[in-house]
């Protein structure tokens, strides 16, 4: 079952499609086009599944929220993928960006990790498409998870800590050929708050001009980025109060192969 194959089986709610596309050439910003999910009563579920739980045994992140979406035998033909356990971690201002895992498919690269507040910072994360007047660490658009009428605000859980609020991303820019250049298409990708205050971040992508073909090791760029967000709302991106800092993160994905591959 091909990518397509999915989505043409999981029609998606119209109020998720018409994200922008990213240019991968050189934009100064990164908002990508957003990954379309399945709607269904999956957020309930990812947060009891993947909400900052260490798995005993290694079994991809990535195929089992994407499975969540797009149903058992999503999960299935992504781990007949090459999987890679990658756990690479970096540090950006007052967050620490995780890559779980990655898997190659069928010529396309599926991946996910957590973003945490740095061990020694008293921040606040916030994903895209949220405000700080939403409710903290509930996930709002996939699903009817039920939200205690008492549930603090993103400003109120940053005003009881005497904490910032952090904006964070983290999106694909594509695999890093040997001559430097990226290689990426249809790159999609999500971010997904959670209730113990991380967020959970995934994307996939294809080749651009050529295809991305099966290899034992990949390059692959991520950009990551954040910046407070006052407690009205205000982004602290620009002078004299620029808090913006961002990054091209390479991250080395070795995949363990399977005989039977594509």
């Amino acid at each position: 079952m091909t990518q397509n194959d999915w989505r043409a089986a999981y029609p998606l709610p119209e109020r998720l499609e018409g994200r922008v596309a990213r240019v991968l050439a050189g934009l100064e910003e990164a908002p990508a086009r957003r990954f379309p999910l399945r709607a269904a009563a999956a957020a309930l579920a990812i947060l009891l599944t993947l909400g900052g739980a260490a798995l005993a045994v290694f079994e991809s992140r990535t195929a089992e929220l994407l499975g969540r979406f797009y149903g058992e035998e999503t999960k299935r033909e992504l781990l007949s993928g090459d999987l890679a356990e990658v756990g690479q971690s970096v540090r950006l201002g007052d967050a620490v960006y995780t890559l779980d895992d990655a898997i190659y498919k069928d010529g396309t690269v599926y991946a996910s990790g957590v973003i945490r507040p740095a061990e020694d910072a008293n921040v606040v994360l916030l994903a895209e498409d949220y405000s700080v007047n939403d409710p903290a660490g509930y996930l709002l658009f996939y699903g009817e998870e039920e939200i205690p009428d008492d549930a603090p605000t993103y400003a109120e859980l940053a005003q009881e800590r005497g904490a910032k609020i952090l904006h964070v991303d983290a999106i694909a820019n594509g695999v890093l050929e040997e001559n430097g250049e990226l290689n990426a298409s249809s790159i999609g990708y999500d971010v997904l708050p959670q209730r113990d205050g991380t967020v959970r971040f995934f994307f996939e992508f294809e080749g651009g001009e050529s295809e991305i073909v099966r290899a034992e090791k990949y390059e692959v760029s991520v950009y990551i980025a954040n910046w407070e967000v006052t407690p009205e709302g205000e982004w602290l991106r620009e002078e004299p109060e620029n808090t913006w800092l961002y990054e091209d993160w390479t991250v080395t994905v070795e995949p363990q192969m399977k005989e039977d591959g594509k």
